[in-house]
Protein backbone atom coordinates (compact mmCIF):
# COMPACT_ATOMS: atom_id res chain seq x y z
CA UNK A 1 0.00 0.00 0.00
CA UNK A 2 2.94 2.43 0.78
CA UNK A 3 4.67 1.46 -2.34
CA UNK A 4 1.87 2.26 -4.38
CA UNK A 5 1.34 5.51 -2.54
CA UNK A 6 4.99 6.43 -2.85
CA UNK A 7 4.61 5.33 -6.99
CA UNK A 8 1.91 7.62 -7.10
CA UNK A 9 3.63 10.63 -6.36
CA UNK A 10 6.82 10.18 -8.62
CA UNK A 11 3.65 9.38 -11.43
CA UNK A 12 2.63 12.57 -10.55
CA UNK A 13 5.39 14.70 -10.26
CA UNK A 14 7.06 13.49 -13.27
CA UNK A 15 3.64 14.07 -15.22
CA UNK A 16 3.70 17.69 -13.56
CA UNK A 17 7.62 18.24 -14.48
CA UNK A 18 6.97 17.19 -18.18
CA UNK A 19 9.02 14.36 -17.75
CA UNK A 20 6.66 11.44 -18.49
CA UNK A 21 7.64 9.81 -21.89
CA UNK A 22 5.36 7.62 -23.55
CA UNK A 23 6.27 4.93 -25.74
CA UNK A 24 3.61 4.58 -28.68
CA UNK A 25 3.30 1.04 -30.09
CA UNK A 26 0.73 -1.13 -31.58
CA UNK A 27 -0.83 -3.31 -28.95
CA UNK A 28 -4.12 -5.69 -28.68
CA UNK A 29 -7.19 -4.38 -26.88
CA UNK A 30 -8.39 -8.09 -26.51
CA UNK A 31 -4.57 -8.87 -24.52
CA UNK A 32 -4.83 -5.51 -23.33
CA UNK A 33 -8.53 -5.77 -21.62
CA UNK A 34 -8.04 -9.45 -20.33
CA UNK A 35 -5.09 -8.57 -18.43
CA UNK A 36 -6.52 -5.76 -16.34
CA UNK A 37 -9.58 -7.94 -16.31
CA UNK A 38 -7.45 -10.87 -15.13
CA UNK A 39 -5.31 -8.33 -12.67
CA UNK A 40 -8.44 -6.92 -11.01
CA UNK A 41 -10.14 -10.18 -10.47
CA UNK A 42 -9.14 -11.66 -7.33
CA UNK A 43 -10.43 -8.39 -5.46
CA UNK A 44 -13.59 -8.59 -6.96
CA UNK A 45 -14.30 -12.22 -6.08
CA UNK A 46 -13.07 -11.07 -3.21
CA UNK A 47 -16.01 -8.78 -2.47
CA UNK A 48 -18.25 -11.34 -4.38
CA UNK A 49 -18.65 -9.10 -7.19
CA UNK A 50 -18.94 -9.57 -11.10
CA UNK A 51 -16.04 -7.96 -13.65
CA UNK A 52 -17.37 -8.09 -17.10
CA UNK A 53 -15.55 -7.32 -19.95
CA UNK A 54 -18.13 -6.66 -22.93
CA UNK A 55 -16.06 -7.41 -26.56
CA UNK A 56 -17.77 -5.69 -29.15
CA UNK A 57 -17.64 -7.42 -32.66
CA UNK A 58 -16.16 -4.07 -34.64
CA UNK A 59 -13.14 -3.59 -31.68
CA UNK A 60 -9.82 -3.90 -33.81
CA UNK A 61 -7.54 -5.95 -33.34
CA UNK A 62 -5.25 -3.79 -32.30
CA UNK A 63 -4.68 0.09 -31.79
CA UNK A 64 -1.74 2.67 -31.76
CA UNK A 65 -1.20 3.86 -27.99
CA UNK A 66 0.97 3.50 -24.50
CA UNK A 67 -0.09 0.35 -23.57
CA UNK A 68 1.73 0.58 -20.34
CA UNK A 69 -0.26 4.35 -19.61
CA UNK A 70 -3.49 2.95 -20.61
CA UNK A 71 -3.32 0.09 -18.38
CA UNK A 72 -2.14 2.22 -15.34
CA UNK A 73 -5.67 4.35 -15.93
CA UNK A 74 -7.74 1.25 -16.58
CA UNK A 75 -6.49 -0.16 -13.41
CA UNK A 76 -6.51 2.50 -11.46
CA UNK A 77 -10.56 3.19 -12.54
CA UNK A 78 -11.58 -0.32 -12.06
CA UNK A 79 -9.96 -0.93 -8.65
CA UNK A 80 -11.75 2.56 -7.58
CA UNK A 81 -15.19 0.73 -9.06
CA UNK A 82 -14.24 -2.33 -6.88
CA UNK A 83 -13.23 -0.42 -3.95
CA UNK A 84 -16.50 1.43 -3.94
CA UNK A 85 -18.41 -1.77 -4.85
CA UNK A 86 -20.53 -3.65 -2.24
CA UNK A 87 -23.10 -5.16 -4.44
CA UNK A 88 -23.49 -6.21 -7.79
CA UNK A 89 -20.13 -5.36 -9.71
CA UNK A 90 -18.38 -3.54 -12.82
CA UNK A 91 -18.10 -3.82 -16.61
CA UNK A 92 -15.58 -2.52 -18.94
CA UNK A 93 -16.95 -1.69 -22.13
CA UNK A 94 -14.26 -0.50 -24.90
CA UNK A 95 -16.10 1.09 -28.11
CA UNK A 96 -14.01 2.15 -31.03
CA UNK A 97 -14.61 5.45 -32.76
CA UNK A 98 -13.85 5.03 -36.55
CA UNK A 99 -12.97 8.84 -37.46
CA UNK A 100 -10.36 9.26 -40.35
CA UNK A 101 -9.07 12.36 -38.63
CA UNK A 102 -9.20 11.00 -35.47
CA UNK A 103 -10.01 7.08 -34.48
CA UNK A 104 -10.53 7.02 -30.76
CA UNK A 105 -10.88 4.26 -28.23
CA UNK A 106 -13.61 4.54 -25.10
CA UNK A 107 -13.51 2.30 -22.33
CA UNK A 108 -16.08 2.76 -20.03
CA UNK A 109 -16.07 1.39 -16.41
CA UNK A 110 -19.67 0.78 -14.96
CA UNK A 111 -20.07 0.03 -11.24
CA UNK A 112 -23.35 -0.47 -9.26
CA UNK A 113 -21.33 1.32 -6.07
CA UNK A 114 -22.33 3.68 -4.12
CA UNK A 115 -22.42 6.94 -6.43
CA UNK A 116 -21.53 10.27 -6.10
CA UNK A 117 -23.64 13.57 -5.62
CA UNK A 118 -22.94 16.25 -8.28
CA UNK A 119 -21.20 18.56 -5.35
CA UNK A 120 -18.68 15.92 -5.18
CA UNK A 121 -17.86 15.33 -8.61
CA UNK A 122 -16.28 18.32 -9.02
CA UNK A 123 -13.51 18.03 -7.02
CA UNK A 124 -13.13 14.50 -8.09
CA UNK A 125 -9.69 14.47 -10.37
CA UNK A 126 -7.86 17.06 -8.32
CA UNK A 127 -4.52 15.41 -6.57
CA UNK A 128 -5.24 14.04 -2.87
CA UNK A 129 -9.14 14.05 -3.13
CA UNK A 130 -11.37 11.86 -2.29
CA UNK A 131 -15.61 12.56 -1.87
CA UNK A 132 -15.02 12.90 1.87
CA UNK A 133 -13.14 12.71 4.77
CA UNK A 134 -15.04 9.21 5.79
CA UNK A 135 -14.38 7.86 1.98
CA UNK A 136 -10.63 8.36 3.17
CA UNK A 137 -10.73 6.06 6.77
CA UNK A 138 -13.57 3.62 5.05
CA UNK A 139 -12.04 2.91 1.68
CA UNK A 140 -8.36 3.92 1.34
CA UNK A 141 -6.59 5.41 -0.83
CA UNK A 142 -3.93 8.74 -1.38
CA UNK A 143 -6.45 10.25 -3.97
CA UNK A 144 -4.15 10.17 -6.29
CA UNK A 145 -5.24 7.12 -8.97
CA UNK A 146 -8.09 9.93 -10.43
CA UNK A 147 -5.74 12.84 -10.59
CA UNK A 148 -2.50 10.71 -12.25
CA UNK A 149 -5.33 8.61 -14.20
CA UNK A 150 -6.52 12.09 -15.99
CA UNK A 151 -3.14 13.45 -16.98
CA UNK A 152 -2.06 10.56 -18.23
CA UNK A 153 -5.40 10.18 -20.48
CA UNK A 154 -4.47 13.44 -21.79
CA UNK A 155 -1.59 13.07 -22.57
CA UNK A 156 -2.73 9.68 -25.06
CA UNK A 157 -4.60 12.57 -26.76
CA UNK A 158 -7.97 11.97 -24.77
CA UNK A 159 -9.88 12.61 -21.52
CA UNK A 160 -12.10 11.14 -18.37
CA UNK A 161 -15.18 12.02 -17.83
CA UNK A 162 -18.10 10.87 -15.02
CA UNK A 163 -21.49 9.93 -14.85
CA UNK A 164 -22.43 9.40 -11.26
CA UNK A 165 -25.47 8.99 -9.03
CA UNK A 166 -25.86 8.55 -5.08
CA UNK A 167 -26.53 4.98 -4.35
CA UNK A 168 -27.08 4.33 -8.19
CA UNK A 169 -23.26 3.87 -8.93
CA UNK A 170 -20.94 5.61 -11.51
CA UNK A 171 -19.83 5.12 -15.04
CA UNK A 172 -16.63 6.57 -15.92
CA UNK A 173 -15.61 6.82 -19.46
CA UNK A 174 -11.82 7.29 -20.79
CA UNK A 175 -11.22 8.30 -24.33
CA UNK A 176 -7.94 8.42 -25.95
CA UNK A 177 -6.85 9.23 -29.60
CA UNK A 178 -5.12 6.01 -31.32
CA UNK A 179 -4.45 5.11 -34.74
CA UNK A 180 -4.43 1.51 -36.45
Amino acid sequence: YLLQIINDILDLSTIEAGRMELNFTRVSMFQLLHHVQELMRVRAHEKGLSLIVDYPEHLPAVVRTDPVRLRQILINLVSNAIKFTQRGGVRIRPIYRHDPSLPTLEIEIRDTGVGMSEAKLAALFEPFTQVDGTARRQYGGAGLGLSISRRLAEMLGGTISVDSKENKGSTFRVVVATGL
